[in-house]
């Protein structure tokens, strides 16, 4: 599976885009590769609902469960992440493009 999904929403009057990409992790699992959402969009309740966008896209092909790769100065995001039913399971220090950071691993079973 590689699959982008891209929407656009209605809020206030503007267009607002986003773009989600997965690919198969494993036989069970889909990995969030890229969470891409327009910085202007940001703040208005959008990450939610298009995480659980991707997530039922993902249920729909049969996959049990999905997971994603962020660094942890992604606060928001992993906290958005914990608040839905996430679970950290690895976090490593790593170096990349020459800065120092820490690269987490959450994942979610679909019940």
């Amino acid at each position: 599976m590689k699959d982008a999904v891209i929407r656009s929403f209605r809020l206030e009057g503007a267009v607002w885009r986003a773009v989600l990409f997965c690919v198969r992790f494993d036989q069970h699992t889909a990995k969030l590769r890229l969470f891409l959402l327009v910085p202007e969009a940001r703040g208005r309740c959008l990450g939610p609902r298009l995480l659980e966008i991707c997530m039922g896209y993902v249920r729909v092909r049969g996959y049990r469960g999905m997971q994603l790769s962020p660094h942890d100065s992604h606060r928001a995001a992993c906290a958005r992440y914990a608040r839905n039913g996430w679970r950290l399971v690895f976090s490593c220090p790593v170096r990349s493009c020459g800065c120092g950071l820490v690269e987490q691993s959450w994942e979610i079973a679909f019940h």
